[in-house]
C-alpha cells in the first residue's frame, strides 16, 4: 500500500488495448532452468545487499508457471523457508487490482456504471464540492480529487481495527480538484470503490473477492479477512525492519482501508491471477471476466497526454523495452511487492519482499528480467543544440498533488519534494532525494531517459501552474511550487529565525549587564518587548525539537514513525503552542510600533527589533499555511 509517510514512490503508467492471442503466440521461448539460475543470482544479491530476509517470486508465460521459487527465511527465529505455494506475503496496494476486479465484475452483470456519480451507490454523500461529480471512471484511474488522508490507514492490534463502512465515513478526505483532471493516487478512492462493490453485491467485501475471485481461479493461500482465518494464520511471513544492525520483527499490519491494500497472498496463488488477466479472465474453466471486459480493463482509460502514459482501468501502464507493461506496486511498512503484465509476450511476473528493501529493488528485478529475456535496441538520446534554453522553464521544486491540504500532515509535502534543475548541455536532472536521473527533451515539454523508456512530462495550465508527469511515479502528479512554499524557503524561516532570536537574545543579555554595571535606566516597556521576543524564540525552538521528536520517532519494528499509527500525546501539546507564537508575533508588531514612537533604543536597536517582529510575522504565516496553526 502506497503510505504518506514512506519516501518511497510506486512506479506507474500507460496503455493501450490488450494485443491479440496470436500475438502474444510469437513471444519467445524461455528455458526454465535459465530462468531459475538467473533469478537466484539476482535473488541472492538483492537479500544479502539490502537486508531482506525472505521474498516469493513466481513467474508465467504463455499460460503456464514458469518460476515459483520463495527465497530465504518467512521467519529467521525458527529459520522457516518461504515456501511460494503456502507462505503469505502482505502485497499492500498490489492488492488493489483485486479491487479493480470485483468491481469490473459488477459492471459487467449491469450492477455499477462506470460513468454515474457514485453518490448513486451509497449511504452517505460525498459533498458537491465542484459542478463535477465522482465516478467509479475517476476512482479506477486516480482521478477523484479528494486530497489524501494517511490518518487511519495502518492499526497494530485487532482491537483497533474497524469496519471499511466506518472506514469510509469517517476519513472522507477534502476535494480539492475538479474529478478528471488530475492523477493523484488515493487510498480512500480505492477504499470507496470496494465499498461500494460491498453494498451493491449485498455482501462484506472479504467475503465477496472469497467467493467470486479466489474461489473461482483456486486461490486456496489468499485472503482479505483480518485477523487471519486460522486455516492460514500459521503461513503467514514476518515482516522485518533492520535497524542497527539487527533485523526486529514487526506484527501483523491491520488495514482498515481493507480494499486498499489488507490482502494476504501467496506468489502461487498470484500467478493464477496473473494468468487470468493474460487470458482475459479465463484460467482453465473458470472465468472471472468475460473476454471483452478483461480487455476494456486493460484498456487506457485516462492520460494527462496523448504522447504519454496513462492509467487503464485500474492498472498503471509504462513502456519497458518497448513493451506494454500493466503493473501496480505495493508498500506496508514491512512489506514490499510489485506485479508486472507483458501481455505482448504473454508473460507475468510477481515478486514480494519481507522488509524495506524490497522497495528498491524490485523494478531493478524486472527490469534485468526483461533485459534478458525480451531485450531491445536502444539508441542513444543527446539534447538539442537549443536545449538549454528550452529546459531551464521547467527548473523548481515540486510537490506531490497526493498530498493532504486540511491537517497537518500537509507539511510533509516538504519532506519528499522533487528537484528539477536544468544542466548546461541541456538536461533535465530530477531527484527525489534518494536519486537523481537525467532526461533528455524528445518533444516540446516532454522528455526521456537515455537508457530507458521513462518518461517526464510538463504541462502548464491556463493559471500558469506547471505540472510534472513521470512516467515511473504515476499517478504521482506534481506542481511546482511557489517560491514561498518551498523547502529553502521553510528551512531559511526557520533556522535562520532560531539563529536570530537566540543571537538576539545573547546580545541583550550582554547588554543588560553592562547597564546593570553603569546602572543606566532602561523603559519597562522597552524590557518587555525585548523579552517577548526572547520568548518567541525560545517557543519556536521548543516546537521545532518537539516536530522533530515526533517525525523522527520512529517504530523500531516497523522503521516508520509512531505518529503513523496514531497520534501522540505530544501532538495535542505540539498543536497548541504554535498560538503562542502567534500571540508573542503580534505583541512584538506592536511593540516594534511602540519603539518608534517612543524612540526606544537608537535606531539601529529599533530597526532591529522591527526586523525581528516581521521575521516573528513570517514564521507564525509559514506555520499557519503548512497546517501546524489552526486559526
Amino acid at each position: 500500500m502506497r503510505t504518506p509517510i514512506r519516501w518511497l514512490c510506486l512506479t506507474l503508467v500507460l496503455l493501450t488495448l490488450l494485443p491479440s492471442t496470436a500475438a502474444a503466440q510469437s513471444s519467445p521461448t524461455i528455458d526454465p532452468a535459465d530462468l531459475e539460475t538467473f533469478f537466484d543470482g539476482m535473488m541472492a544479491a538483492h537479500l544479502e545487499g539490502n537486508h531482506i530476509p525472505g521474498a516469493t517470486l513466481a513467474v508465467v508465460h504463455n499460460g503456464e508457471v514458469l518460476l515459483l521459487k520463495g527465497y530465504g527465511y518467512a521467519d529467521l527465529a525458527t529459520r522457516t523457508p518461504v515456501d511460494p505455494a503456502r507462505t503469505l506475503f502482505r502485497p499492500g496496494s498490489t492488492s488493489k487490482l483485486i479491487t479493480w476486479t470485483a468491481v469490473m465484475q459488477q459492471v459487467e452483470q449491469g450492477r455499477l456504471d462506470l460513468h454515474t456519480d457514485v453518490n448513486e451507490y451509497l449511504d452517505f454523500a460525498i459533498p458537491a464540492t465542484f459542478a463535477q461529480p465522482i465516478t467509479l471512471a475517476h476512482l479506477l484511474t486516480h482521478t477523484p480529487g479528494f486530497e489524501d488522508i494517511g490518518e487511519g490507514l495502518f492499526v497494530l492490534t485487532a482491537d483497533e481495527l474497524f469496519s471499511l463502512e466506518t472506514y469510509v465515513k469517517r476519513h472522507l478526505p477534502a476535494r480539492i480538484l475538479p474529478p478528471g483532471q488530475v492523477s493523484a493516487y488515493s487510498n480512500y478512492g480505492t477504499a470507496l470503490a470496494g465499498y461500494i462493490v460491498q453494498r451493491v453485491a449485498g455482501e462484506p467485501f472479504e467475503e465477496y473477492v472469497a467467493r467470486h475471485i479466489f474461489a473461482p481461479l483456486g486461490m486456496t493461500h489468499s485472503t482479505f479477512r483480518q485477523p487471519l482465518p486460522p486455516e492460514l494464520a500459521p503461513h503467514m511471513a514476518s515482516g522485518y525492519n533492520y535497524t542497527g544492525g539487527v533485523f526486529r520483527r514487526g506484527g501483523f499490519e491491520y488495514i482498515p482501508a481493507t480494499p486498499a491494500g489488507a490482502m494476504s497472498a501467496s506468489a502461487g496463488d498470484m500467478a493464477r491471477f496473473m494468468l487470468a488477466h493474460l487470458q482475459n479472465g479465463r484460467l482453465d474453466d473458470a472465468r472471472i471476466l468475460e473476454e471483452a471486459t478483461a480487455q476494456t480493463m486493460h484498456s487506457q482509460l485516462f492520460t494527462p497526454d496523448p504522447r504519454f502514459d496513462g492509467m487503464a482501468h485500474g492498472f498503471m501502464t509504462m513502456r519497458v523495452n518497448g513493451r506494454l507493461v500493466l503493473h501496480h506496486g505495493g508498500d506496508t511498512p514491512l512489506f514490499h511487492t510489485a506485479m508486472y503484465l507483458a501481455p505482448e509476450e504473454n508473460v507475468g511476473l510477481f515478486v514480494s519482499y519481507n522488509a524495506l528493501g524490497g522497495a528498491l529493488v524490485r523494478d531493478a528485478l524486472f527490469r534485468a528480467f526483461m533485459d534478458r529475456y525480451f531485450p531491445t535496441p536502444r539508441a542513444e538520446l543527446t539534447p538539442a543544440a537549443d536545449a538549454p534554453q528550452r529546459v531551464a522553464q521547467f527548473a523548481g521544486e515540486y510537490h506531490a498533488v497526493r498530498a493532504n491540504q486540511s491537517s497537518m500532515e500537509k507539511v510533509l509535502q516538504l519532506l519528499q519534494p522533487l528537484q528539477v534543475q536544468a544542466t548546461e548541455d541541456g538536461r533535465l536532472l530530477v531527484s527525489t532525494g534518494i536519486a537523481s536521473e537525467a532526461y533528455v527533451e524528445v518533444e516540446p515539454g516532454l522528455f526521456q531517459h537515455p537508457s530507458r523508456q521513462d518518461r517526464v512530462l510538463f504541462q502548464t495550465d491556463g493559471d500558469g501552474q506547471t505540472w510534472m508527469h513521470l512516467s515511473d511515479m504515476t499517478p504521482l502528479t506534481s506542481f511546482r511550487a511557489p517560491w514561498y512554499a518551498t523547502l529553502a524557503v521553510a528551512a531559511t524561516l526557520v533556522v535562520g529565525g532560531i539563529l536570530l532570536f537566540l543571537l538576539s537574545a545573547f546580545g541583550w543579555l550582554v547588554a543588560f549587564a553592562s547597564c546593570r554595571r553603569q546602572k543606566l535606566p532602561a523603559p519597562r516597556l522597552a524590557t518587555v518587548a525585548r523579552w517577548s521576543a526572547v520568548l518567541f524564540g525560545v517557543l519556536l525552538v521548543v516546537i521545532v525539537a518537539m516536530l522533530v521528536g515526533i517525525v523522527g520517532d520512529t517504530h523500531p519494528d516497523y522503521g516508520v514513525p509512531r505518529i503513523f499509527f496514531g497520534a501522540p500525546p505530544a501532538l495535542t501539546v505540539l498543536l497548541a503552542l504554535p498560538f503562542g507564537l502567534a500571540a508573542l508575533a503580534l505583541a512584538m508588531v506592536v511593540f516594534a510600533v511602540i519603539a518608534w514612537l517612543k524612540r526606544f533604543w537608537g535606531w539601529f536597536g529599533r530597526l532591529h527589533y522591527s526586523a525581528l517582529a516581521v521575521t516573528a510575522v513570517a514564521v507564525v504565516w509559514l506555520f499557519w499555511y503548512w497546517k501546524l496553526l489552526a486559526l
